[in-house]
């Protein structure tokens, strides 16, 4: 069995090679471009949800015309507008009535704990379970709020965190959420959980893909485990092939 990659480097080693490498922009991350445009927490929130189940330029979209309709995105602002109206505003991000329901619970909830405050000064475990208690919020959105915006120490786990932390041997294969959460956690620690998260989106995005990944072009192939292991069927391949 291939050693885990944190026999091979520590967090912080991958960390650095992966921020030299991929080096991400902040326009290709919606939780960046709604901390940029708008700031306040709420925004923030919004942004991740609008982000669940599509990629960061569709969320990004939808965002945009969100803010442009409203001004500034705040959940006053967000309950004034019909229902109907959201939903058209977000289409771009998809599943926009579930999403739109989300944003307007959220929004609700929010103002009857006094308002946007609560995010900002809510002990981290009690703010992730009301979190948690609106319709339409798990707990990667959960998760990325705390981390981005509270820098708690968590670390959120999308398809592209969970498919890495697997072939990293980080976890096995059949782990789920809670499990790679913590193995990354561990892994990178605390102080490098947020970022770390962007740099393992790009990675998933642009090297180690679900199908048909680059691993001969990774900034990790010399200590990634499942890099090693794709080479050495390759060989074998090779080797198979000459024989016949």
């Amino acid at each position: 069995m291939a050693a885990s990659i944190a026999e091979r480097a520590s967090g912080r080693e991958v960390y650095e090679r992966l921020r030299r490498s991929l080096r991400p922009r902040s326009d290709e991350y919606v939780v960046l471009v709604a901390a940029e445009k708008d700031g306040n927490p709420y925004a923030v929130l919004a942004a991740i949800i609008l982000s669940q189940n599509t990629s960061d330029k569709n969320s990004i979209r939808a965002y945009l015309r969100l803010r442009e309709r409203l001004g500034r995105v705040t959940p006053e602002k967000v309950l004034e507008l019909p229902e109907e109206e959201l939903v058209e505003l977000i289409r771009p991000a998809g599943l926009p009535r579930g999403k739109a329901r989300a944003l307007r619970e959220a929004a609700k909830r929010i103002l009857e704990k006094g308002g946007e405050r609560y995010l900002v000064e809510a002990p981290p475990e009690e703010l992730r379970r009301f979190l948690l208690s609106i319709p339409g919020v798990g707990k990667k959105t959960a998760d990325v709020f705390l981390s981005f915006y509270r820098k708690a120490p968590v670390f959120a786990v999308d398809t592209h965190a969970l498919r890495i932390a697997k072939r990293w041997g980080l976890v096995g294969e059949k782990a789920g959420y809670d499990e790679a959460s913590k193995a990354l956690l561990e892994f990178f620690g605390p102080e490098l959980a947020e970022e770390a998260h962007r740099l393992i989106i790009a990675l998933g995005r642009r090297y180690c893909r679900a199908r048909s990944p680059r691993c001969t072009e990774c900034p990790l192939r010399d200590i990634c485990p499942y890099a090693e292991k794709q080479q050495e069927q390759a060989g074998t391949a090779t080797r198979d092939a000459a024989k016949a």
